[in-house]
């Protein structure tokens, strides 16, 4: 070798470089690369142990940092030395808090970690999010398996949250006056039983007969018991309005809430005749023309002693005993007729003011007046009337 290439190399050795390495050194060095949360970069590192590359370049790591491989073991030419830092992670959970330390880069894979990726949890942050060195907290509610009825019919719904929600999910809409059990604002749990009542109110328009009054005047020109219709009554109308309330499509109650008159009631009048008929009236004496042609049937007597004194009749007038009326199944109320003993030939003229008899056989009902006028004394005769 010349004296001239001798020099040159012992000067190349005794040279240092930019950097500060002789080329000695440099020919003395380990090519590592190292991925740190997942960026790499290649370095020259002295050769040691994992631990002793990573303070050359550095990188500091604790307890919870994942480091592979190991920091005792031996480096060598062309290694990879991977670093992952540990996270401190709060999550909670359905409102129990859960604190995990992580090497998971973001949400999702720290759910991953809990077996909690199910898409129907509801999480506060997104699942996309990464999770920084100082860490993170965030909460979550998992799904739960709920069955709602409504109107008794039951469908199975997974929601998350509270009853509300589960009605969300079920697609029903909740009003104002519906029922729901249990309350709205109530965490859902597994398997729970949830009822909706459907209340409706509804507004009922009604119309309604109000039934007229009778007004009676006192006639002393008419014969007692007997009456005139003065002044025809006729039922008024009242529209009524109502709230009628439904649960589930069943009315279970209503209530009237208004009335207004759409046609108020005509009262009737009636004249009642207070005339008391003279001992030698014509139509009590026996000598009276007695009836020779007309019905002839048999009459039985009403009023004193079997309670109908004072009671109402179906003209509406008050049944006094004491007058001389009648009543018929068929003959117009008002009417007079002419009734004669056949036995005896007594008459009595009578006023048809009511209903009867209801028993066979029997077409007249006498008042005990126009019984004793004809039949002292008797409840059944024979008579002929026209």
């Amino acid at each position: 070798m010349s004296k001239v290439v001798a020099s040159a190399i012992a000067g190349a050795l005794s040279l240092t470089s930019a950097g500060g390495l002789t080329m000695v050194q440099a020919l003395d060095r380990d090519t590592v690369t190292f991925s740190v949360d997942g960026v790499s970069q290649q370095a020259k590192v002295k050769p040691g142990t994992v631990k002793q590359a990573l303070a050359q370049q550095g990188i500091t790591v604790g307890p919870h940092d994942d480091v592979q491989p190991s920091l005792d073991s031996e480096i060598h030419d062309g290694q990879v030395i991977t670093v992952n830092y540990g996270r401190r992670v709060v999550v909670t959970i359905d409102g129990k808090k859960v604190v995990r330390w992580t090497t998971a880069k973001n949400v999702a894979e720290v759910l991953a970690q809990l077996n909690q990726s199910d898409p129907d949890n509801l999480v506060s942050v997104s699942r996309s999010l990464d999770i920084s060195r100082a860490g993170l907290s965030f909460s979550m509610q998992t799904a739960k398996d709920v069955t709602v009825t409504i109107g008794g019919k039951a469908q199975k719904v997974t929601a998350v949250g509270t009853v509300a929600d589960a009605l969300k999910a079920a697609k029903v809409e909740v009003d104002s006056s519906d029922v729901v059990n249990p309350g709205l604002g109530t965490p859902l749990a597994d398997g729970m039983k949830i009822t909706l009542t459907m209340v409706d109110q509804k507004s009922q328009k009604r119309r309604v007969a109000v039934p007229f009054s009778t007004k009676k005047v006192e006639d002393s020109s008419l014969p007692k018991g007997e009456i005139k219709v003065i002044t025809k009554g006729v039922n008024g109308i009242n529209e009524e309005t109502w709230t009628v309330v439904f649960k589930d499509g069943k009315k279970v109650s209503e209530k009237k809430v208004s009335s207004k008159v759409v046609n108020a009631p005509v009262t009737q009048v009636i004249k009642v005749g207070t005339k008391t008929a003279s001992s030698s009236s014509p139509s009590t004496r026996s000598s009276s023309d007695p009836v020779t042609r007309g019905i002839t049937c048999l009459a039985s007597t009403y009023g004193e002693g079997d309670g109908t004194a004072g009671g109402s009749t179906a003209s509406g007038e008050t049944f006094d005993p004491s007058a001389f009326t009648a009543a018929s199944k068929t003959l117009p109320l008002g009417s007079t007729i002419r009734v004669t003993n056949v036995s005896n030939g007594r008459t009595v003229t009578v006023r048809i003011n009511d209903r009867g008899p209801y028993v066979g056989g029997r077409c007249l009902d006498l008042s005990t007046a126009a019984m004793n006028a004809i039949a002292p004394g008797q409840g059944l005769v024979t008579v002929r009337y026209s």
